[in-house]
């Protein structure tokens, strides 16, 4: 997989996450919930995701 060149491809956050999983807030928050979902917390309420990070992720559920 090619690395992105702009930070803005490699950084999503929770509306384009929503948006690119078609899942709704609380399904997300149940997700961050899990261990070992991929979240970055930049403060108490604001949070971003790193896309190779949830690719990761991803991947590694499809091999469960």
């Amino acid at each position: 997989m090619q690395e992105p060149q702009r930070l803005e491809e490699a950084v999503l956050s929770e509306a384009d996450l929503l948006e690119l999983l078609g899942i709704d807030k609380g399904t997300l928050d149940d997700l961050r919930r899990e261990k070992g979902f991929p979240v970055v917390r930049l403060t108490t309420r604001t949070r971003v995701y790193l896309a190779k990070d949830i690719l990761g992720w991803l991947e590694q559920r499809s091999k469960t």
